[in-house]
């Protein structure tokens, strides 16, 4: 685990996204309570100085965060012709 995660900056950053971002998912649309609720990086950290910035961060189920990992969530606007 890298170092930044047991920092104070990412202890607050995290704080104050939980009482900001809705608790739903944004990748399964889960409503989150208790523990399943985490933050995560929109843009993962790469370095010694991660981005803990509310625009980079999102709410995730324990779940999905784990399936994520590192790695960049993207979003595809998709619509089915059929619903026009």
């Amino acid at each position: 685990m890298a170092d930044w995660h047991n920092s104070k900056e990412w202890r607050e950053a995290r704080a104050y996204a939980k009482t900001i971002l809705e608790p739903v998912c944004v990748s399964c649309h889960k409503d989150l309570i208790g523990s399943d609720f985490t933050i995560d990086h929109i843009n993962p950290p790469r370095g010694n100085e991660p981005d803990h910035s509310i625009q980079n961060l999102q709410a995730m189920c324990r779940s999905c965060n784990g399936r994520k990992q590192d790695r960049t969530l993207i979003r595809v606007a998709w619509r089915n012709p059929r619903w026009h």
